[in-house]
């Protein structure tokens, strides 16, 4: 069992290396001669940027300002708007109360001139007097009380104050009572109807409109059902926030969930598998990527990590033939050949060794351990000449140590005048 420090430095290599299969391996990773650099002449691109830069902040700020105007300008309308409507109510409110303080003073006003008259009747002798409807002059109205009964004027006072105690919701009906008067005939009073609509009962109408809309408003709760994928990235996250807690455990709970859910979520199955090779797990591990790579056998990430894990277990043929899985243009190819290398020279598979050491130093030249293990890989099948060449090709090159060094000069020493 590998300690918790430890596993961690291992788990944080491995997945290291898996981020590396995004680079590139070919022709643009060949050295490139070395460029000289002429000075070059001072630009005015910085300049003009923060010009730009400037009157962008400018404009964005004049938007603003101009945004901000028209919300106070309709604020202010807004209110005086409420002003209005509340001094129109008032208003209303307060005619309505003249009116009726009115109509309340005129029955007894109508009863004085009724009262002044009687006693003049009384003197007049029988034979003299005239038909009450005579004595109103044809067409007026102001003395309408002195032809009609006192019972006539209260019963006129009661239809003008009955429609003011109406409920203010509904339009009032200002009533006048006016006498027709014509030659020979009967005065009769008449009745006219008017309607007012106050707006008072307007306003009201309108806000008990709009409470009414706001009522019927309702709110739905919608639960919303997340679909296995998305569920399966949910717990690939949670997966990595335990890991990097150092919740082992709990990753390994949250890594399992998530390829359940989805066995496509790559991500989750390498995490999964470089936390059980972390912990010393190496059977677990093996598992992992072997259900992985029998799913899908494109994914060669599989294939490189399953490799690492075999040569842990001792098993060097096995991660040869992981390896072999590998294709030569795949971007994982410069790996497989660093790994294929290594293990082909523990297994004696000088052949093999000497064609990954080949492609590896094609591919960059100017590394001496690539032809370090070139040369000792045709040393070891007695190709003294190709050997030679390729000692000397990495003694000319830097990056090795000293005893590396030491080690070249000695074998050519050794081989000396050898063809």
């Amino acid at each position: 069992m590998v300690s918790q420090g430890a596993g961690m430095s291992v788990i944080n290599t491995m997945l290291k290396d898996l981020d590396k299969r995004q680079q590139p391996h070919g022709l643009d990773e060949l050295p490139v001669p070395p460029l000289q650099y002429r000075q070059a002449p001072q630009s005015r691109l910085p300049w003009l940027l923060l010009g730009l830069l400037s009157l962008l902040l400018l404009a964005l700020g004049y938007l603003a300002w101009d945004r901000y105007a028209v919300l106070a300008r309709t604020n202010l309308a807004l209110q005086q708007d409420n002003q209005a409507l509340t001094q129109e109510i008032a208003t209303g409110n307060s005619t309505s109360l003249v009116d009726s303080a009115s109509s309340e003073a005129t029955p007894g006003a109508s009863k004085a001139p009724l009262a002044s008259k009687e006693p003049s009747a009384r003197q007049e002798p029988s034979a003299h007097r005239e038909p009450s409807a005579s004595k109103v002059p044809t067409g007026l109205v102001t003395t309408q009380a002195a032809a009609i009964p006192e019972s006539k004027a209260e019963s006129e006072a009661e239809l003008k104050t009955k429609p003011k105690t109406a409920s203010n919701t509904e339009p009032s009906v200002e009533n006048k009572l006016v006498v027709e008067n014509k030659p020979g005939i009967e005065s009769k009073p008449v009745v006219e109807s008017r309607q007012v609509a106050k707006p008072q009962a307007a306003a009201e109408a309108q806000a008990s409109s709009a409470k009414a809309v706001k009522q019927t408003g309702t709110m739905a709760v919608t639960e919303v059902k997340l679909s296995p994928e998305a569920l399966a990235e949910k717990r690939f996250s949670q997966g990595k926030s335990a890991q990097e807690g150092g919740q082992l455990a709990q990753a390994v709970k949250d890594f399992s969930e998530a390829i359940s859910l989805n066995p496509a979520l790559h991500g989750a199955r390498q995490h999964l598998a470089a936390l059980y090779y972390g912990q010393g797990q190496l059977g677990e591990a093996n598992k992992v990527l072997e259900q992985g790579l029998a799913l899908y056998p494109g994914e060669f990430d599989y294939a490189l990590m399953l490799a690492r894990v075999l040569q842990a277990q001792g098993d060097s043929q096995g991660a040869l033939a992981a390896l072999d899985k590998i294709p030569d243009d795949h971007l994982l190819a410069k790996q497989k050949w660093v790994m294929q290398s290594h293990l082909a020279q523990q297994a004696a598979a000088f052949t093999l060794a000497e064609e990954s050491y080949r492609r590896l130093a094609r591919v960059e030249p100017n590394q001496a351990k690539w032809w370090m293990g070139l040369a000792y890989a045709l040393d070891s099948q007695q190709k003294y000449t190709g050997a030679k060449q390729a000692y000397g090709q990495a003694l000319g090159l830097p990056g090795l140590s000293q005893q590396a060094s030491d080690f070249i000069q000695q074998r050519l020493a050794q081989l000396g005048d050898i063809e």
